[in-house]
C-alpha cells in the first residue's frame, strides 16, 4: 500500500452564541466542537420543555439539522419530546409497567402501526419494544457506520485508552447524533430513571436514585418539610 493512511472521523459540529428571533432561533460566533465527547447530550435535550430550555441548549450543542441559519423553536421541542417519549417508553417497558403503555396507546396511533391490538401485557411489551426500535433506526437510516481507536476521544475530560476500538455511526447532523446516543444507552442497558420532582430523564448512578440532581433532592426535601410543619409554627430563617 503507498502513502498513508488515513482514518476519517465523525464530523465535528458547530455551536455558538444562541438569539431567538420570533419563533425561530439561530447562532453566531460559531465554534466547532465533537458531540460524541458530550456525554449527557441525549439526555439534556429529552429535558427540552421550554424555549428558555431551547435557547440554553443550542448556545450548549448548537441546531439540530444545520450549522447555520434558523430553526424553529416549536419543531426543536416537538423533537426533544419525541425522544422523552421514547426513553419513558424504554423505562415503562424495563419496569413492566403496561399501564404506562396501555395509556400511551390509547392517547396515540401508535396501534395503527401493527396488525391488531395487543392481546395481552406481553404483547403490549412487545409492540412497545418494536415501536421502540423501529422509531430510532428510522431516525438513523442512511448513516454509514465505521472502527476508530476510543483513544481519539475525549470525554467529560478522560482521554480514551489505546488499543480500545469503537463501532461508531457517522451521522449528518445533531439530530443524529441524539438518536445515536439513545440507542447506545439503551445498548448498554443503562440504567434510566425519570425524576420525580422535575421528569427529567437521567442516568441511575445508585441504588433506588429518584432524583436527577442535588437540587430536585433539596427542593423535593424542603416541600415536604414544608408540608409536614404544624399550623402557626414559625419556619426556620
Amino acid at each position: 500500500m503507498q502513502g498513508h493512511a488515513q482514518l476519517v472521523y465523525p464530523r465535528s459540529w458547530t455551536r455558538g452564541k444562541p438569539t431567538l428571533k420570533g419563533d425561530y432561533i439561530t447562532i453566531s460566533q460559531p465554534e466547532e466542537y465533537q458531540p460524541y465527547e458530550c456525554a449527557n447530550l441525549v439526555f439534556d435535550f429529552s429535558g427540552l420543555r421550554t424555549p428558555k430550555d431551547v435557547t440554553a441548549f443550542v448556545g450548549q450543542y448548537g441546531l439540530l439539522k444545520r450549522t447555520e441559519g434558523l430553526e424553529k423553536v416549536t419543531d426543536i421541542l416537538a423533537e426533544a419530546a419525541a425522544v422523552r417519549l421514547l426513553f419513558q417508553m424504554v423505562i415503562a417497558i424495563r419496569r413492566v409497567d403496561t399501564s404506562f403503555l396501555r395509556d400511551i396507546w390509547q392517547i396515540s396511533d401508535f396501534a395503527k402501526l401493527f396488525e391488531a391490538p395487543p392481546k395481552d401485557d406481553d404483547e403490549l411489551l412487545a409492540q412497545a419494544s418494536v415501536l421502540v426500535a423501529w422509531t430510532i433506526n428510522e431516525n438513523l437510516a442512511g448513516v454509514p457506520h465505521g472502527l476508530i481507536p476510543e483513544a481519539a476521544f475525549e470525554v467529560d475530560g478522560v482521554s480514551g485508552s489505546p488499543g480500545i476500538f469503537l463501532w461508531v455511526a457517522y451521522p449528518d447532523n445533531l439530530l443524529q447524533y441524539i438518536y445515536y446516543q439513545l440507542a447506545m444507552t439503551i445498548n448498554l442497558k443503562t440504567p434510566l430513571a425519570s425524576c420525580t420532582e422535575c421528569g427529567r430523564i437521567f442516568k441511575v448512578e445508585h441504588g433506588n436514585q429518584e432524583y436527577c440532581s442535588s437540587r430536585c433532592s433539596n427542593r423535593a426535601r424542603i416541600r415536604r418539610f414544608r408540608e409536614k410543619r404544624q399550623p402557626g409554627q414559625k419556619q426556620p430563617q
